[in-house]
């Protein structure tokens, strides 16, 4: 069905006057009683009885009134959504993230991001850093976050924000009194690390280690950033993390900061770069604006 048709019906159904619906469709009566014509030959039911003084809906009418709003309100959904997902307002985001980052720029920026674009469904992905890397080039997620950034050639990966290493020590570690603790002074320590063949982070703090003058005693490799604090906790040895970390509140640790100089962490924004979508790039200057914004 001609839905230039089906439009010049319904105006007419609703004004149930000829001059009237001419003067709203700015034509003249002739040609729309010729359009309705048409339309009632194409579907073989008269839809309106005329009389010289009024113009009323057949019972097929009625029945195509109510389904012809059905349409044009579909379609004007259907160009709405159109629209808001050429803006990146509507749509889906796959988030790939580790743990660690859960404190922070991410749930700052996904909690306006749900305020501001309700109709965008997002969904978090826990996975280690290679299998991120993995889904995102399978196109299995939109965004990742890493601590280092992957080296691929078909992905960018964009800097968001820095902050310091942190040791993370049993509250009762002789150390555990400074205000601040050397690199160096942790070389007879025992080390609980992310594991070293699947975190570009931990084996950068583990060259960290070694070009500050030793090689890192590696006790236990964990894949969680709870499970190395849980460990910690347990006396069973000390870990390296990034001090945003310590939000998470754990007991019986405590924090504190690597004297200068020392290790540092970035975190970066990877995406590919043949990614044209709308609703990433919406997402990606949320997190722009949280970084050129002072938080409280």
């Amino acid at each position: 069905m001609d839905l230039r048709l089906l439009r010049y019906f319904t105006v007419l159904a609703e004004e149930l006057h000829f001059g009237r619906a001419a003067t709203r469709l700015h034509m003249s009566q002739p040609p729309l009683s010729q359009q309705i014509k048409l339309l009632e030959t194409e579907l073989g039911t008269p839809l309106f009885t005329r009389t010289q003084r009024r113009v009323e809906l057949t019972a097929a009418g009625v029945a195509l009134k109510g389904q012809a709003a059905l349409v044009f309100a579909q379609m004007e959904r259907a160009v709405d959504l159109t629209r808001q997902a050429g803006r990146g307002h509507w749509g889906t985001l796959e988030i790939g993230m580790i743990s660690s980052l859960m404190v922070g720029l991410l749930p700052q920026a996904l909690r306006i991001f749900q305020d501001r674009y309700p109709d965008v469904k997002w969904t978090l992905h826990e996975l280690q850093p290679a299998a991120q890397q993995a889904a995102l080039k399978e196109r299995r997620l939109d965004l990742c976050f890493y601590r280092m950034g992957p080296n691929d050639p078909e992905l960018t990966s964009e800097p968001l924000s820095s902050e310091e290493i942190a040791v993370v020590l049993p509250q009762q570690h002789r150390l555990a009194k400074r205000t601040r603790v050397a690199l160096k002074d942790l070389a007879e320590e025992r080390f609980i690390s992310f594991k070293l063949d699947q975190s570009r982070f931990a084996a950068y703090l583990y060259q960290s280690c070694i070009e500050a003058g030793f090689t890192p005693n590696v006790y236990q490799q964990v894949v969680e950033v709870q499970t190395l604090l849980s460990l910690v906790r347990a006396g069973l040895g000390i870990g390296l993390l990034p001090a945003s970390t310590g939000q998470f509140g754990h007991a019986g640790v405590v924090y504190r900061t690597l004297a200068q100089p020392a290790p540092g962490t970035t975190l970066y924004a990877t995406y590919r770069k043949d990614d044209p979508s709308p609703v990433l790039q919406v997402f990606l200057n949320i997190m722009r604006e949280l970084i050129e914004t002072p938080q409280p």
